[in-house]
């Protein structure tokens, strides 16, 4: 596309959380930024005067985002090519795109490039939140274990401010003292972290933190984090101990390695 177009993508995508300049961004996601960027390309690559007739303002908008986020943004493109998009919070504030160059009249893709589905991108964002919650959700049992020395009953004990349900997701942990994995007297059973997706398209993650016998016949937590191998909202089986370490549920893989 040029490196015109890179050139305000970066300056996009580069800028500091902090500044305000960068709703864009946050609104959409790189996928759709790219998106945007191809649209742009695609109408600034007509010849004068068909770009005399599409300048204009425009709207676009991004299928199935999370209600944190902008669902549309109105671009401005004028009878010079210029694209200019306005930030729908604050009417007042706008970013320059840039200017897309022509650089070749190649109309086909190399024959070894991948086509990927731009929603794909937003997916995999809205995994990482569950990905992240039920890893923290694993590292707060441990550290609950170590003080009190037996597992939290409930997110809310774990004090570490995660909620029970967002846009996407809903996170439980419990005890299943059915499965044992030391041979003590008191042995505490394991504890299995949910992040369940509550919309189709994603993935589901299980964390498992248990306990095993080290040298010296001292007590240790140990942590597996699980992905479902495929995008699901129905509960998972349970996990299951192998004698060494813990197996994640039939459907799920072990992403912690």
């Amino acid at each position: 596309m040029g490196n015109s177009l890179e050139r305000a993508y970066s300056d996009m995508s580069n800028q500091p959380p902090s500044n305000n300049k960068n709703w864009l961004y946050f609104a959409f996601g790189s996928g759709t930024m790219l998106l945007l960027g191809s649209i742009a390309f695609i109408l600034l690559n007509l010849n004068k005067s068909a770009q005399s007739q599409i300048a204009g303002t425009w709207t676009v908008d991004a299928n199935d985002l999370p209600s944190s986020r902008t669902p549309q943004v109105t671009i401005v493109i004028s009878s010079e090519g210029k694209i200019i998009a306005i930030d729908p919070q604050h009417e007042k504030e706008a970013i320059k795109v840039g200017k897309i160059t022509r650089v070749s009249d190649v109309v086909t893709l190399p024959n070894d490039v991948k086509l990927k589905d731009i929603s794909s991108q937003g997916e995999r964002a809205r995994q990482s939140e569950a990905k992240t919650y039920v890893g923290s959700l694993n590292r707060a049992q441990q550290a609950y274990f170590i003080e009190k020395n037996k597992w939290g009953q409930n997110i809310d004990v774990l004090g570490i401010g995660i909620k029970s349900e967002t846009d996407n997701y809903r996170y439980n942990t419990q005890t299943i003292n059915s499965i044992k994995t030391t041979n003590t007297k008191d042995s505490s059973g394991i504890t299995v972290q949910t992040g369940l997706a509550t919309k189709e398209g994603l993935k589901s993650y299980i964390g498992v933190v248990y306990l095993l016998t080290v040298a010296g016949g001292d007590i240790s937590t140990f942590a597996i984090l699980c992905e479902s191998t495929e995008p699901t909202t129905k509960e998972a089986g349970l996990p299951k101990f192998d004698g060494k370490e813990m197996q994640c549920p039939d459907g799920y893989a072990n992403i912690s390695k």
